[in-house]
């Protein structure tokens, strides 16, 4: 590996936004390290992002549980014994339910909270180490922009998002003595399998089809579609670029305008 190729984390690597992410760091030749709890599908993923690229970047799979303190420590210690270094880290893992408050138990939000919050800290704590080594390490966790604009259909998101820019603000302070920045990229709706079943399950409330559903939102949205999952990943990979060198601590809207909060 050249000493100068740049190793990026990315968890959720199998979703649609982890995948997009991925494919768009590889194109520009990082080694990109995709985590997951499913061995089968990140090989997977790892065998159709580099058929893709032309074998573009270096892919490597861990099999990793976030929600495992554990599980995340040895993933980190291995991942840097291998490669020797790390200069990002890409959290797109975590989702909660489509549910209004009286439909939630407390399973659900324990859930959203260890994977996507949990999940953030665990491994930002275990790669700050590592990533102050270098010369300036990037963390870009991805949350979702009910962080700013809460959803009555979604309580969990909402609430766990804006925990996750709290977090990310907090340690941006602590970390950025170090080298290492901390931001936030907010999507909005993104065009993914994911996506896809939230659009059925609010046209199952409303009395649409997933189809009505997603024209409805694209026409409310100023510039009249919804996201593609490689619109989220160029701007991740931007905040993990030098071209970012002087943003930390900051939380980046992406959704077409929709969301009415400044």
């Amino acid at each position: 590996m050249n000493s100068s190729t740049p190793v990026i984390v990315v968890t959720g690597a199998t979703g649609g936004m982890g995948s997009a992410v991925v494919e768009e760091l590889a194109r520009s030749d990082a080694t990109v390290v995709l985590l997951g709890r499913d061995a089968g599908r990140l090989e997977r993923t790892r065998q159709e992002i580099d058929a893709r690229t032309g074998g573009a970047g270096r892919l490597v799979t861990y099999e990793t549980d976030i929600n495992s303190a554990a599980s995340v420590d040895a993933c980190v210690t291995a991942l840097f014994a291998e490669l020797g270094r790390v200069d990002g880290l890409v959290h797109t893992a975590g989702d909660g339910p489509l549910a209004p408050l009286a439909e939630t138990d407390d399973a659900m939000w324990q859930a959203t909270f260890n994977g996507k919050l949990m999940g953030a800290v665990r491994l930002t704590r275990a790669l700050a180490g590592p990533l102050a080594e270098g010369d300036g390490g990037s963390v870009v966790l991805v949350s979702g922009v009910f962080r700013k604009d809460p959803d009555p259909l979604f309580p969990v998101n909402s609430a766990v998002n804006a925990a996750l820019a709290a977090f990310a603000k907090a340690v941006s302070k602590d970390l950025g003595r170090k080298g290492v920045r901390v931001n936030v990229l907010d999507p909005g709706a993104v065009r993914t399998p994911l996506w896809d079943e939230i659009a059925k399950a609010i046209g199952d409330r409303t009395g649409a089809t997933a189809v009505e559903v997603t024209a409805q939102v694209a026409a409310q949205t100023p510039l009249g579609r919804l996201a593609d999952p490689v619109d989220v990943a160029r701007v991740a990979a931007f905040l993990l670029s030098p071209a970012a060198r002087h943003i930390t601590g900051a939380a980046l809207t992406l959704d077409g305008g929709a969301s009415a909060g400044l």
